[in-house]
């Protein structure tokens, strides 16, 4: 198999359910799998916001890539001849979960950055970290949503419509005829039944909306005025 289909996402998106997805994807087909989540990761992550050298490990590389959390630059001949992925979820549920899995429950975060985001609270946390995250938003807006080989996933569907979520991952992948074989795919959202919170173990709801119950009324107007065009184009404007 000599095709390349790079999935992006951003943290907090349900990136290592999607990566589940993607393994299993994979070794059904018998294609190569690269990402950083894998026992013995041979995938490195990318450094920055529109990273220039991301695209060299993939040199010669076919299969399916991902999730790769951050946008990258991508190189003109790669255009013409990958598929792109992109799966994001509404901003500000993923502002109110970074919030809360940078605070109690995320691996490997410094405990000084977990005090200091506890200490700030869940307002100004997530005003903190607009501007930082709108770029990620904006850069897939401009850079990669364009590409004619590109097609868009929404997490909200992926929680609560895994059958349509995944009916669009496998036409991406150019392998919709074969659906009935990922049936299970469409069963296992074990996501979708959590009810009851524990943010200490990681255990948050992951039904959408969730920043309607955590951000004061304040904090809401600016995230939408700061992000309302973005908004608008994923269609998350209400």
């Amino acid at each position: 198999m000599k095709n390349r289909f790079v999935l992006f996402t951003v943290h907090k998106a349900g990136s290592l359910g999607v990566h589940e997805v993607l393994r299993r994807i994979a070794r059904k087909q018998g294609w190569d799998f690269y990402s950083p989540n894998l026992k013995r990761p041979n995938l490195i992550e990318a450094a920055k916001t529109g990273d220039p050298d991301f695209y060299r490990q993939l040199l010669g590389v076919s299969g399916i890539i991902g999730p790769v959390r951050l946008p990258v630059a991508v190189p003109a001949a790669a255009k013409e001849t990958d598929r792109f992925i992109v799966h994001l979820r509404d901003p500000r549920d993923v502002l109110v979960s970074m919030y809360y899995s940078w605070s109690y429950s995320h691996p490997g975060v410094d405990p000084a950055v977990r005090e200091r985001y506890r200490d700030m609270g869940v307002d100004r946390c997530a005003l903190f970290e607009s501007a930082q995250l709108l770029e990620k938003y904006q850069y897939y807006m401009r850079e990669i949503l364009p590409i004619s080989s590109t097609t868009l996933l929404r997490y909200e569907d992926f929680v609560l419509d895994r059958e349509r979520w995944l009916g669009g991952l496998l036409t991406a992948l150019g392998i919709a005829d074969q659906a009935r074989r990922f049936r299970r795919l469409s069963l296992d959202n074990p996501a979708a039944a959590i009810k009851t919170e524990d943010k200490t173990r990681h255990i948050r709801k992951a039904a959408p909306g969730d920043y309607r119950e955590k951000l004061a009324a304040d904090t809401l107007d600016q995230l939408n005025m700061q992000w309302r065009e973005v908004l608008k184009a994923l269609d998350y404007a209400e």
